[in-house]
């Protein structure tokens, strides 16, 4: 595969960009969407469903694929718009064919208004085009460059402004905080309130390399090969702050590899691993060559203590990131499904336990219902905690170890393994601190 075009030249992009500046969507609902189009020469409003909509100009190659994104497949209200300039292949390294050719795209594209240069990824530039009603940049990762489209957020203004600094010429060490939560914020306020941050610092510098989470709260990177941008939280807030990419990486996967408990009878401590779950949708910056390892629960006391911290940052902090998304995996024993997870930020945490038997005795009943199941659901078993329970997720993992030990697991990182690991079917999800090996 060789770097190419999606066009033959950069007089179409040039043009997009110009519209584009002009462009007015009004609510960013559907109905003035089409209304924009129609009265645009050359535009035309294609296929429209599953919560986006394809706008095709009259310009080979050229289309803006507007995304209603968190707030999920059945809306009609958009949120993003991306335009794919540039597919490359897979950049090992930084500069090369692919550099060249994203540099001379970007000339081009800086002639058209006055839009802010920065340097994005790849050794590559980026531009930003800030108006009254959006912003346009042009950004890149390792496969692709395009045009990504944001409209700007009610609130927040002075910490998109923040972000912006510092990810464009912030240096390691550099940080700000950029929200406190109200005294006693509970955990469906502190989640309002860090998707609005989140929201406004995504309009003024684009989709994360990588969403993710901890136990402390949200840890969302935009990275290249020298510099990370990390948006973290805790109960308190939330903060900027800048490193050198190559040093905390290398100090968290030292965390990762040498970290732990050395025996069950010692306390887990996937409290303090860096992160615990990430996700990669393809966003802009360089993503990292290698990741590490996670974590392995020594004992059933440190798997419940793993899974009550990740299934908490499920609760709170993945609504905050990708709206209406859900995400879930299967914990297996000798080969076995033993127990389904899943999270819906509508309905919260569900677990399952299939149970194809015909006919439960009252025995087995008591029994399930002791280990914490609540209900038979026709060829399975099932448990709901509700989203904004502080305790659901706590008790969701109580009710998973209770099931494994009553399985026969003494050692889930080397008995148990995951799969089916998926948020909302899109992207690359990976679960570090579940204590059960992936």
């Amino acid at each position: 595969m060789t770097d190419s075009y999606s066009h033959d030249s950069h007089e179409d992009a040039v043009h997009t960009v110009a519209e584009l500046l002009e462009a007015d969507f009004g609510d960013w609902e559907l109905a003035s969407v089409k209304e924009w189009a129609a009265a645009r020469p050359g535009w035309e409003c294609g296929g429209a469903g599953d919560g986006r909509v394809t706008l095709v100009s009259g310009r080979a190659g050229i289309s803006l694929v507007l995304d209603a994104g968190k707030l999920g497949f059945e809306s009609t209200r958009y949120t993003t718009g991306q335009v794919h300039l540039l597919t490359h292949a897979y950049r090992s390294r930084p500069g090369g064919a692919a550099g060249d050719r994203i540099a001379g795209l970007a000339r081009a594209l800086a002639a058209v208004g006055n839009p802010v240069r920065y340097e994005d990824c790849g050794g590559a530039p980026g531009l930003r085009w800030r108006g009254e009603r959006h912003t346009l940049i042009f950004q890149s990762s390792r496969r692709a460059s395009w045009l990504a489209l944001h409209p700007v957020p009610p609130r927040h203004a002075d910490a998109a402004d923040t972000a912006e600094s510092l990810h464009d010429t912030g240096k390691p060490g550099e940080r700000a905080r950029v929200l406190s939560y109200e005294p006693g914020a509970t955990l469906a306020q502190r989640r309002t309130a860090f998707g609005d941050l989140f929201d406004a610092v995504v309009g003024r510098i684009g989709s994360p390399t990588l969403f993710g989470g901890s136990a402390e709260g949200p840890n969302i990177r935009w990275r290249n090969e020298r510099r990370l941008l990390i948006l973290s939280g805790d109960r308190h807030g939330a903060l900027l702050e800048v490193h050198d990419t190559g040093e905390l990486e290398e100090e968290e996967h030292r965390d990762f590899k040498w970290g732990g408990s050395w025996s069950a009878d010692e306390p887990s401590d996937f409290h303090s691993l860096p992160y615990l779950w990430q996700l990669d949708r393809g966003g802009s910056g360089w993503g990292p060559d290698v990741y590490p390892g996670g974590r392995l629960a020594l004992g059933p006391d440190h798997l419940q203590d793993a899974l009550g911290l990740m299934l908490h940052s499920f609760v709170e902090h993945l609504p905050a990131q990708v709206g209406e998304n859900w995400a879930g995996f299967v914990i297996t024993h000798r080969g076995r499904d033993t127990v389904q997870i899943a999270f819906e930020p509508d309905s919260g945490l569900r677990l399952f336990r299939y149970d194809r038997a015909e006919h439960d005795s009252t025995e087995k009943t008591a029994a399930m219902h002791e280990i914490g199941w609540q209900q038979r659901e026709r060829w399975r078993w099932a448990a709901v905690f509700p989203q904004n329970g502080e305790d659901s997720a706590a008790r969701a993992a109580r009710l998973i170890v209770t099931q494994l030990r009553s399985d026969g697991v003494n050692n889930p990182g080397e008995e148990c393994a995951l799969r089916d690991v998926t948020c909302n079917d899109m992207g690359t999800f990976d679960l570090y601190g579940t204590g059960i090996g992936r």
